[in-house]
């Protein structure tokens, strides 16, 4: 039910997504639909659930690695892409329609994003030697530039390649537009 309830809400969005549509699509009665999430809005957080903990099960494994602090940020920007690539109506249903809907499905998404700014935050901290606390600025840019370029790809015809797009995160996170003016780039 949630991957076609996802299907459905990421292709329509919220308002115009049809219980009917998702109940045919799941092969259960609309009842059933209602009984096992209670409301529409219910089965929309369900789905931004389970999206959001996949994500953030993806990102604090490359993340929280024991690495240098620029290969735990490549190894998280990477599995950040990579979860957009396999999951895009997860992406969709996560950041760009849980964003704009408020109430609890806000609520979901902007608790995950909290917890992936935290990791970032640690990260940039860790290469800075400073506190995460005086990092978590910079590290919602960071997310915030992720996030952008997420949505940019899933709304272009571009090629579906996470290691480029992690890449050039890292360009601009790590490198600095400075570094690219000149020629130089972040190799993993």
């Amino acid at each position: 039910m949630l991957r076609v309830a996802t299907r459905v809400f990421s292709k329509r969005g919220f308002h115009a997504a049809s219980m009917d549509e998702i109940a045919e699509g799941a092969g259960i009665s609309k009842p059933m639909v209602y009984a096992y999430f209670g409301s529409k809005e219910g089965l929309y957080v369900a789905c931004i659930r389970a999206a959001g903990e996949l994500l953030r099960e993806e990102i604090a494994r490359g993340a929280e690695a024991d690495v240098p602090p620029d290969q735990q940020m490549w190894q998280g920007s990477l599995a950040f892409f990579r979860f957009v690539a396999r999951q895009p109506e997860g992406w969709r249903v996560l950041y760009r329609e849980a964003s704009v809907e408020g109430g609890p499905s806000a609520a979901e998404v902007a608790e995950l994003r909290r917890e992936i700014v935290s990791l970032t935050a640690r990260s940039l901290a860790r290469s800075a030697g400073v506190p995460a606390a005086d990092m978590e600025a910079l590290a919602t840019g960071v997310v915030g530039a992720g996030e952008s370029m997420a949505n940019w790809w899933t709304e272009s015809d571009a090629p579906l390649d996470p290691e480029r797009l992690a890449t050039q995160l890292m360009d601009l996170v790590w490198m600095g537009l400075g570094d690219l003016h000149e020629g130089r780039r972040w190799r993993p």
